[in-house]
């Protein structure tokens, strides 16, 4: 069997869908190793892979900071200075013993160019929509900011570029588009063309659409379901990176007083519940719960449109008011809403409090024409359940390994990579 290197990044909303990909490449028989943030060791050891801690080049807390504000170049800026000491970490490991194969997220750039280095095939593992500035940079507002923020941190792209040379970068990642970073081999893509927004890259050959990476058994939050009636159940979390958003959970209290049925809120792991204590009794708030449980009871989910929680609710065909918080969120939603599979308010993005009158009307709206929302939700899970998951994703790694040596064989499935699901 194969020994594969998973180069994963510190953000909850990357991992969760790897981590079904290692439990079964482990199931399979694979020595598999995944590197990341020392706090994820849990999470990824409970799948039967081994794990490597990153050194402290970038970690879940940077990943929150950045992308609570949305800054695209901010966020670029710091994976771009993430990736020299981590380029140089990786390179240096993984000389002394080299794998078969790497995996890489594809928004880990030092997973691209270590493998270039070391001159070991290469898969990319995106959990994003593939990113094309002309199709996805929607607004003259939203390309000046681009602009400003690029002005502002240019010096610092610049020192980080040379970071990386300095790193151990021989070939630069040049290849378009600008994420996800592609692998040698093939690009998988955690979400299905329906889902995706309409760009030439969805068909892009060296791209395999294979739908959610989806496993509960992976997921580690606990809830105490007994405390959930039988009413309709409007389920609120902005996730893993937006928390502390207090405001917004104090206007949702607001919006659903007298919301008929109960209300759980999710404000994100180390957020204080105090402030909360007082809110109406149909009102459950938690730090973290298990969301894929959760949304196969909810009604409405009111959601900041990442793309992990836009999948998890599509795959149980429930329609979403969506408040995104940054860019990347909002296209997203304007996905799921051009589908029909729920209503957007993009206030936030902008930097303006999402208002009571908003969040009420938008709920009541989805209620209010519930089968319809839910009918294009069921539509567009049911393209993510047909992508095959992490089955497909591992099926189509393994296409790749010779039956009788283990070794990697680029040439074996390049008459698959055309055939995306």
């Amino acid at each position: 069997m194969a020994r594969i290197v998973i180069l994963s990044v510190p953000a909850y909303g990357h991992l969760n869908p790897i981590l079904p990909i290692a439990k079964e490449l482990v199931r399979r028989g694979h020595d598999v190793i995944v590197f990341n943030e020392a706090r994820f060791a849990p999470l990824i050891t409970d799948t039967g892979a081994s794990f490597v801690a990153y050194p402290p080049a970038l970690t879940l807390d940077d990943f929150a900071r950045v992308l609570k504000d949305g800054d695209l170049v901010a966020w670029f800026h710091l994976l771009l200075q993430s990736t020299g000491p981590l380029l140089r970490f990786v390179s240096r490991t993984l000389t002394k013993n080299r794998p078969d194969l790497i995996l890489f997220d594809g928004v880990a750039i030092w997973g691209e160019l270590a493998a270039s280095n070391l001159h070991v095939p290469s898969i990319s593992i995106s959990t994003a929509f593939a990113f094309e500035a002309t199709k996805q940079i929607g607004s003259l507002r939203e390309v000046w900011r681009i602009v400003v923020s690029f002005l502002w941190y240019f010096p610092g792209l610049v020192v980080a570029w040379h970071r990386m040379v300095w790193g151990g970068m021989r070939t630069p990642p040049w290849r378009m588009p600008l994420m996800p970073r592609q692998g040698s081999l093939l690009t998988l893509m955690l979400t299905s063309k329906s889902v995706h927004p309409a760009t030439r890259l969805v068909d892009n050959p060296r791209f395999a659409f294979i739908g959610c990476s989806i496993e509960p058994l992976t997921r580690h939050e606990q809830f105490d379901f007994s405390r959930l009636d039988g009413r309709p159940l409007l389920y609120i979390s902005l996730g893993t990176l937006h928390h502390g958003n207090t405001e917004f959970f104090r206007t949702c209290i607001a919006a659903f007083s007298d919301f008929d049925g109960q209300v759980l809120v999710s404000v994100g792991r180390g957020t204080d519940l105090a402030p909360f204590a007082s809110a109406p009794d149909n009102f459950i708030f938690a730090e973290a719960v298990p969301q894929l449980a959760i949304l196969e009871r909810a009604q409405v989910f009111v959601t900041h449109a990442g793309l992990n929680s836009v999948h998890e609710s599509l795959w149980n065909s429930v329609p979403m008011v969506a408040v995104p918080q940054q860019f990347e969120q909002l296209h997203n939603a304007q996905s799921l809403v051009a589908a029909g599979a729920g209503v957007l308010i993009d206030s936030e993005t902008w930097g303006h409090p999402v208002s009571v009158t908003q969040l009420r009307d938008a709920v009541r709206d989805v209620i209010g024409n519930h089968d319809r929302y839910a009918a294009a939700a069921r539509t567009l899970g049911k393209s993510l359940r047909d992508g095959g998951g992490y089955l497909a994703a591992v099926e189509r790694i393994e296409s790749y390994f010779d039956p009788h040596s283990g070794s990697v064989q680029p040439h074996r499935a390049k008459s698959t990579t055309a055939a995306q699901g």
